[in-house]
C-alpha cells in the first residue's frame, strides 16, 4: 500500500532573483466543454484496485464529509466541473459547471440546487467561482455571462444564500473574453480578476467593484492591467479586514510555464482609474510546468492542464497563502506536486514565511491543491493525486509547528477516461464561526467514470 502523502518543508533561502521564458503559447482555459468520445482513453490490461480509505489520526480530525454536485447533476454534461465552495456562519455553498447548490453546514441538507442559468436569470458560460466574505457576512458567486464577453456577479442582499441576491452583468471595458475569472474582496471592494483574451493579449486584468455600492443593489466597478501576468492574478480574501486601501495578489512571476520567484502585488487606489501597483518578486525554489500523471491501468493518462498557476489566495493573521500544482526538480520536473507559500505583508513588508511541497512520493502526481490557515496559524490544504496504484483520490492535509498529517477524504474508485483538463479551481476556506474548522471542496474519480465522469466533495476537518 502506498505511504500516506508527506510534506516536504523546504528552508527558506534567498536566491538571486533571475529573469525566466514566459510561456511559449499562451492557451485559455476557456468555458466547460462537452463529454465526448473525442476524450476517451481506454485503459489496457487488469486495472488494480482503488486505494483503501487512509484511517483517521495523524492529527487530523473529519468532521463533516459528504459528496457535492456530481457530473450527472451538474446541469451541463461538460468538462471540467470547477469545483470549488465557501462557508459561513450557517451555510456551505458549491458552485460547478454549471450548477449551484446551497447545503446545511451542520447537517449536509441540499437547501437550494439550482443550475446558473435559474441563478443568475440568463445561461452562463460556466466557470463559476463562490466566496463568502466574513468582512460583510455577504456571499459573491461570478462567472462568464450569457455571451462568455463578460462576467455575472451575483451578490447576496442577507447572509442566507437561499434568499435574493443581486445579479450584476460587467461587461463594459471586460475586454470580450474575460477567460479564468477569480474573486476575492477586502474592506470596501471586490475583485475579479480574469485573462483578457478579447483584445488584451492574455494578459491578466482586474475588475475592482465598490462594495458598498453593490451591497445595496449598484453597480460601480473600475478595469485595469497591471504588469503582465498570465493566468491571472487571484485576489486575496482579505478576512478580517476592517480598513481597506490595500488589495494583494500573489502569482507566479509572469508566465505558467517555469520560474524560481513568485509574485506579490499590492494594489492601491483602486476604486479610480489611477490604481497603483506595487510588485515584489520573491526567491522560491525552482518549479516548471509537470507533465505526467499516471493512474492504474494507464500510465500517463491523467491530464496535468492547467498548472503551475495560483488559484487562490486567502489573508489571515497578516499573512497571504496560496498554493499550486508544479514540477520540482526531484524528478526532473515530471510530476506535478502541490506547492504552497506562507508570505507576511505586515506593515506592507513583503517576506516568504514558509514555502512546502505536498510530495506524496516517487511517482505520483499532485493536483488542484489549495491551503488557508486557521486562527493558530496551522495551514489546512486540499488536493487531489493519482498514481499507478491509487485512482484520483481527493485528500486533505494539515501542516503546522506541531502537525504534518494527510487522509484521505474521498478515494477514488475507478479509471478517469475524460481526460481533457484536469479542472480549473479547488478551494478551501476557514469556518467564520469557530476559526478551526477548515472545508475543503474537490474532486475524484468514482467507479463509474465513464458515465458518471467527475464526482466533487465537501470535506471539513481540525488539527488535532
Amino acid at each position: 500500500m502506498k505511504k500516506l502523502s508527506l510534506f516536504m518543508i523546504l528552508s527558506v533561502a534567498m536566491l538571486a532573483t533571475n529573469l525566466f521564458a514566459q510561456s511559449t503559447g499562451r492557451v485559455p482555459i476557456g468555458p466547460p466543454v462537452a463529454a465526448s468520445t473525442q476524450h476517451l482513453t481506454l485503459p489496457s490490461g487488469p486495472l488494480p484496485p482503488a486505494l483503501p480509505q487512509a484511517p483517521k489520526g495523524g492529527g487530523l480530525q473529519i468532521g463533516q464529509s459528504y459528496d457535492g454536485v456530481d457530473f450527472l447533476g451538474s446541469n451541463c454534461g461538460c468538462l471540467p466541473p470547477d469545483t470549488n465552495a465557501a462557508v459561513g456562519d450557517n451555510f456551505v455553498v458549491e458552485t460547478v459547471n454549471v450548477q449551484l447548490r446551497v447545503f446545511d453546514k451542520s447537517t449536509g441538507a441540499i437547501l437550494l440546487d439550482e443550475p446558473l442559468s435559474t441563478f443568475f436569470g440568463a445561461p452562463s458560460g460556466g466557470d463559476p467561482y463562490v466566496v463568502y466574505d466574513d468582512t460583510a457576512d455577504r456571499w459573491y458567486v461570478s462567472a462568464f455571462d450569457s455571451s462568455d464577453a463578460g462576467v455575472f456577479l451575483a451578490v447576496s442582499q442577507t447572509n442566507d444564500p437561499t434568499g435574493s441576491w443581486f445579479v450584476f452583468d460587467l461587461v463594459n471595458g471586460i475586454g470580450g473574453f474575460p477567460d479564468y475569472p477569480k474573486m476575492g474582496f477586502n474592506h470596501d471592494a471586490i475583485f475579479i480578476s480574469f485573462n483578457n483574451f478579447g483584445n488584451g493579449g492574455a494578459a491578466a486584468t482586474i475588475a475592482s467593484i465598490n462594495k458598498t455600492s453593490a451591497l445595496s443593489g449598484t453597480l460601480t466597478y473600475y478595469v485595469s492591467v497591471p504588469k503582465f501576468q498570465f493566468r491571472a492574478m487571484p485576489p486575496a480574501q482579505m478576512h478580517g479586514d476592517n480598513v481597506g486601501g490595500v488589495e494583494w495578489f500573489v502569482s507566479t512571476d509572469g508566465t505558467d510555464a517555469s520560474g524560481n520567484t513568485m509574485r506579490v502585488t499590492m494594489m492601491t487606489n483602486y476604486l479610480s482609474n489611477s490604481p497603483q501597483f506595487t510588485y515584489t518578486s520573491l526567491p522560491v525554489t525552482a518549479y516548471q510546468s509537470a507533465t505526467t500523471a499516471d493512474q492504474p491501468g494507464g500510465a500517463g493518462t491523467v491530464t496535468v492542464f492547467p498548472n503551475t498557476t495560483t488559484t487562490q489566495v486567502h489573508y489571515r493573521n497578516g499573512h497571504l497563502v496560496t498554493a499550486m500544482a508544479s514540477g520540482t526538480a526531484s524528478d526532473g520536473f515530471v510530476y506535478p506536486k502541490g506547492l504552497y507559500y506562507q508570505i507576511s505583508v505586515a506593515k506592507k513588508t513583503v517576506k516568504l514565511l514558509k514555502q512546502g511541497v505536498i510530495d506524496p512520493g516517487p511517482g505520483v502526481a499532485g493536483q488542484m491543491p489549495s491551503v488557508d490557515e486557521d486562527s493558530k496559524g496551522n495551514l489546512g490544504l486540499t488536493w487531489i493525486e493519482s498514481s499507478n496504484t491509487e485512482y484520483l483520490t481527493m485528500w486533505v492535509g494539515a501542516q503546522g509547528k506541531k502537525v504534518n498529517a494527510a487522509q484521505v477524504a474521498a478515494p477514488g474508485g475507478g479509471f478517469f477516461y475524460y481526460s481533457f483538463r484536469i479542472g480549473d479551481y479547488s478551494t478551501i476556506a476557514l469556518d467564520p464561526s469557530d476559526g478551526l474548522t477548515f472545508w475543503a471542496a474537490n474532486e475524484y474519480i468514482g467507479a463509474d467514470g465513464a458515465n458518471d465522469i467527475w464526482l466533487t466533495h465537501l470535506t471539513s476537518f481540525t488539527v488535532q
